[in-house]
């Protein structure tokens, strides 16, 4: 499952995806997972977290931090006026899909999945969405085929790292690829590095604490995506439910506003820029046009 899975399929399909240097180095792109608290982890979706978006968009306002939004879009329909919120932000904020229903592969139909949050998406924004993200970094070959067909431009998926039950990526780019079949992009998650493939995201520095942060911030890779959940940002009480591994590792370094906005400013203090993921596709196809 997972990279290693799909890199196969391409073989079989005679696609070789054409990596690409990120456009730009010490360049951060913040992208939120805005979904069901905890994702696939709880036997059902819940939205207590959404309660810490007014939060969020204060500390995006504060630091002056664009934001790529990947929405599960049952959000739309179960609170959009938390949606709304995020939209109002003074800061750039881009979306895109992020499944419907959010269920593990397994328990629907990943064509179910992407034409219906599709669909809900352009009726709630009043455009066509242009990237995708799939629940749990799982994407296949066949995926990027759904995705074709939706007209999708990106996929923003991949971490090119290992979680057990969820995906093996270990040979996938830490690098955009373009799938020619497909005209699609690969924009992946980035790692720590290819020997610590630890995703730079919110939840792994909460895990871990101070020793994967500072690690992050004085040898991480030149150019970041770092992932965010609500939940990372603060526990909700829905986190009960949760099997006991998943509370243990929770109840580690609660005050995740405080570390997002460390991160944030540190990297601000080393010279990072900030931009969306939208804004790196689109430098991707004005500089590569034989590619569109």
């Amino acid at each position: 499952m997972g990279w290693d899975r799909a890199g196969s399929e391409l073989t079989e399909l005679q696609i070789e995806p054409q990596r690409q240097p990120w456009p730009d180095e010490r360049m951060v792109y913040l992208t939120l997972d805005f979904e069901c608290d905890f994702g696939t982890a709880l036997t059902r979706n819940v939205y207590e977290a959404v309660e810490y978006v007014d939060d969020l968009v204060d500390l995006l306002e504060t630091t002056e931090t664009p934001l790529t939004c990947f929405v599960q879009t049952e959000l739309l329909d179960e609170r959009p006026e938390a949606v709304e919120r995020l939209r109002g932000c003074s800061q750039p904020v881009t979306f895109h899909p992020h499944s419907h229903t959010h269920s593990k592969r397994e328990n629907t139909s990943m064509r179910y999945e992407i034409t219906r949050s599709t669909d809900r998406f352009t009726e709630f924004f009043d455009r066509s969405p242009v990237g995708y993200r799939f629940p749990n970094g799982n994407v296949r070959a066949s995926d990027y085929q759904l995705l074709s067909e939706e007209g999708y431009e990106f996929d923003a998926s991949v971490f090119p790292t290992w979680r057990p039950g969820h995906f093996n990526n270990t040979q996938a780019p830490a690098v955009p690829t373009y799938l020619n079949r497909f005209d699609l992009f690969e924009m992946p998650f980035t790692v720590l590095s290819s020997v610590v493939p630890i995703p730079t995201a919110l939840s792994y520095c909460r895990i871990f604490g101070r020793l994967v942060t500072s690690a992050l911030l004085r040898a991480g890779p030149s150019t970041v995506v770092f992932n965010i959940h609500l939940h990372d940002l603060a526990t909700p009480t829905s986190a009960t439910a949760l099997p006991p591994l998943y509370q243990a590792l929770y109840s580690r370094n609660v005050d995740g506003f405080a570390l997002l906005h460390d991160v944030l400013t540190r990297y601000q203090r080393q010279g990072y820029r900030f931009d969306t993921i939208d804004s790196a596709h689109e430098t991707l196809r004005n500089r590569f046009p034989g590619y569109t």
